[in-house]
């Protein structure tokens, strides 16, 4: 099982060059993460967008790599899912651009590369008080996720955990209490996720849970809550994306947690961090995507 992101560059390490096309190349810190990842061979980077702003950074980071350039942000999402339709490339990433006008051209019905019914968003946190990493969704994209979103939603973060090595992940739905409460949504929401994936052998999937609950051990004791992923979460579930993004926002900047973000149920991993996150974090993002690509380009042979 893969602990830390050390381990997960290991097996990066070990795969074949992945072709990386980069939507929005104007952006220094996805450079120096670009530049990070080719030097040591994991990829072979193209990126795409304005070719003179591009071309510009990259005599800073010292970047080489294959350049096309577009007019427009949705000229550049339109390029980089293209290329990606078409084989030209292994794993998409999100650079200076909108994550909306990214997205748009994944889910375009005649030219994208949409292949599940829902697209979200894992993060993978390595934070400095656990001794494991922990997968936290939707923290970025599904805005208000019903009751069959957070199905598809625990259904892709549980893809990320398998390829984490983690055979049968503890799927904890978060809400403010580990009690349903019939006026907290959120919490009957939970109990009733439990119920659906109940009888999964490959999956478990608890809740309600306050967080306290299923990050520490201490804390599920001393409230009497055992089983399920009580103490110990693989992945946490958010009832939505302010609880999600809060949480992420949280952890990086107050905890010193450091996050991978990928998208799952497109044709291509989406390496997608906020604009904001650090050049590791960026780094960290490609590895995990490169790893999805490689496990579940397997898993379809």
């Amino acid at each position: 099982m893969i602990t830390d992101f050390n381990a997960l560059l290991n097996k990066c390490k070990a795969l074949p060059r992945k072709r990386l096309v980069v939507c929005g190349g104007e952006d220094e810190a996805a450079q120096l993460a670009v530049k990070r990842a080719a030097d040591i061979g994991l990829v072979s980077p193209i990126l795409v967008g304005s070719a003179g702003k591009i071309k510009e950074i990259m005599t800073v980071t010292g970047l080489s790599a294959d350049v096309i350039g577009t007019e427009t942000p949705e000229e550049a999402s339109a390029a980089a899912v293209r290329l990606v339709r078409e084989g030209e490339g292994d794993i998409l990433m999100k650079g200076m651009i909108d994550t909306g006008a990214l997205l748009k051209a994944v889910v375009n019905r005649e030219t994208g590369i949409r292949l599940s019914s829902l697209l979200s968003h894992v993060t993978v946190f390595s934070v400095p008080t656990l001794d494991k990493l922990l997968l936290a969704t939707d923290c970025a994209m599904v805005i208000a996720p019903d009751f069959a979103d957070k199905i598809g939603i625990i259904e892709n973060a549980a893809i990320v955990a398998r390829v984490l090595g983690i055979a049968v992940p503890k799927v904890a739905v978060l809400s403010a209490s580990e009690k349903v409460n019939p006026k907290m949504l959120s919490s009957e929401e939970a109990a009733a996720l439990a119920r659906h994936f109940a009888g999964r052998e490959d999956l478990i999937v608890a809740g309600p849970y306050a967080l306290d609950n299923v990050i520490s051990e201490e804390a599920a004791r001393r409230k009497g809550i055992a089983g399920g992923a009580a103490g110990s979460a693989d992945v946490i579930v958010f009832p939505g994306i302010e609880a999600g993004n809060v949480f992420y926002k949280t952890a990086v900047y107050l905890a010193g947690a450091t996050p991978a973000g990928v998208v799952i149920g497109a044709r291509a991993p989406i390496a997608l961090t906020s604009r904001a996150d650090s050049e590791q974090a960026k780094f960290y993002s490609i590895a995990l995507a490169m790893v999805v690509e490689n496990e579940t380009d397997n898993s379809r042979d």
